[in-house]
């Protein structure tokens, strides 16, 4: 892990731990939500990205839109 990365390891954990209660010997458990939510905003980051780059390559943007239904229009 890099400083930069453990740094805001530190300060979400910090936070969640404040935002409880500051309550005692729960430093573990702040620390691993902490590194969850970085995680998942890691995983959210790439995913946004990996659709920009789709959508450059494919020149379709927006919402999919799904297949016309099979069932008639009555």
């Amino acid at each position: 892990m890099t400083d930069r990365n453990e740094d805001r390891v530190r300060e979400r954990a910090y936070a969640i731990w404040e935002k409880e209660g500051r309550p005692d010997g729960e430093d573990l458990r702040h620390w691993s939500a902490a590194e969850a939510e970085l995680r998942g905003e890691t995983t959210n980051e790439q995913a946004r990205k990996q659709i920009e780059e789709t959508e450059a390559a494919t020149r379709a943007t927006g919402v999919p839109v799904p297949p016309p239904s099979l069932a008639s229009p009555d």
